[in-house]
């Protein structure tokens, strides 16, 4: 009879094994879109991020500057003149022509430009100029950075997600077998290692699941901080506006 009992009881555990535990529509990671799309998208959020936009704006004061620079020679002219006031008071309609002064001109003008000013203004000019260029190409190398940091986490993160839902299966199954292998060791079916074992194996695979838990945790605070988001609220936005369309 209890020969029986125990071939039940193993095949009750066997059937839990076969069983997959159903999960809900948050852990599939946004099954109906695509792996390519999703990573745009988070590309796109995270060129939005105040990250990318601090060099952005370093970029168009340097554009400025250098636009500023092309035109700085004006402010490098000086314009002066003077009066022959002695001219002016003598050239009076009622002044003998033959008694007016003879001191001309009555008045000049004249325009100052420091020698240096054509050689030193195209030199800052250039110089503002590739400075200009170099913050241009610092943004397009961190648009690059940011994607290759998106594509990775991501892929990290959907791996870690995947894991977890098997490592809750897994330790579903362990679970079951630790209870059925108490119940057992109540009926003194098994000796008390057999049963330690079961409980060991368990506690072994619910490390496994916090670990794995928390590289998800982890990997998603990356996404975060790159997109300015949660990530599950930029997933159900995802999936918000693919059902619209």
């Amino acid at each position: 009879m209890k020969v029986c009992i125990a071939f039940l009881f193993l095949f009750i555990a066997l059937q839990g094994f076969s069983q997959v535990t159903p999960r809900s529509s948050s852990d599939t990671l946004g099954a109906e879109l695509k792996p390519d799309s999703i990573v745009e998208r988070l590309v796109a959020m995270a060129y939005e991020n105040s990250r990318l936009s601090a060099i952005e704006h370093n970029a168009v004061s340097a554009e400025y500057e250098w636009r500023r620079s092309k035109t700085a020679i004006l402010n490098n002219i000086t314009i002066a003149g003077n009066v022959n006031e002695v001219s002016l008071k003598q050239s009076n309609a009622n002044t003998d022509p033959l008694k007016q002064s003879t001191q001309y001109p009555r008045y000049n003008v004249g325009v100052v430009l420091p020698l240096g000013i054509f050689i030193n203004n195209g030199k800052t000019t250039k110089a503002n100029y590739h400075r200009y260029e170099a913050m241009v190409d610092q943004v397009n190398v961190e648009k690059q950075t940011i994607r290759r940091e998106i594509q990775v986490a991501y892929d990290n993160y959907a791996l870690s997600k995947q894991l977890l839902i098997l490592q809750d299966e897994v330790l579903s199954d362990a679970e079951l077998l630790r209870k059925s292998q108490e119940e057992r060791f109540r009926n003194e079916e098994i000796s008390l290692e057999a049963y330690l074992a079961s409980n060991k194996a368990f506690n072994n695979e619910r490390v496994k699941r916090l670990n794995i838990q928390h590289d998800v945790t982890v990997l998603a605070a990356q996404l975060e901080q790159l997109i300015g988001m949660r990530i599950e609220d930029a997933l159900r936005q995802m999936r918000a506006e693919g059902a619209r369309r």
